[in-house]
């Protein structure tokens, strides 16, 4: 009995057919579905519930133009917030010490290892050249696609 209830395994024709009935899947537009119930004789309150109606553009935009204003002014409450508990707090302090705690420790460091500054002067010469590099690279990207692009539309007319 139990042989009955046990699925046998699929083949790979079986996958095949699962993979193809996910793909050919495909729901029609709502102005095609409109369309071919406006054939059908008294089918107008089916294609009335099938259609969703779209808000007018005013109220979209008096929508938007609220979002927007609400999150400005609770973007602007919690900076107010935030800047005075971070007065409070003594974060202003802590901030500056951070700013500045990379240059003391190079300092320390050139205090430590005397030759560490031409280790640094070199890495930062080395970190110019790459920021030009990328530069040109970056613009030559950008000028090679323009270019490109009206060939593309040549071949197509």
């Amino acid at each position: 009995m139990s042989d009955h209830t046990t699925q046998p395994e699929r083949g790979p024709d079986d996958r095949l057919d699962v993979l193809l009935r996910q793909e050919l899947h495909w729901d029609a537009p709502p102005e095609l579905t409109a369309r071919l119930l406006d054939l059908i004789p008294g089918a107008p309150a089916l294609a009335l519930a099938t259609m969703r109606p779209r808000p007018q553009p005013w109220y979209s935009t008096l929508v938007l133009i609220l979002t927007a204003m609400t999150v400005g002014l609770s973007l602007a409450v919690a900076w107010q917030v935030a800047g005075s508990l971070g007065a409070e707090l003594g974060l202003v302090a802590v901030i500056e010490q951070l700013r500045v705690a990379p240059a003391i420790g190079l300092q320390r460091i050139y205090e430590a290892l005397p030759a560490s500054r031409q280790v640094v002067a070199v890495l930062a010469a080395v970190q110019d050249q790459l920021h030009w590099l990328l530069l040109a690279i970056v613009l030559w990207l950008a000028l090679d696609g323009a270019q490109q692009r009206p060939v593309a539309s040549h071949q197509a007319q």
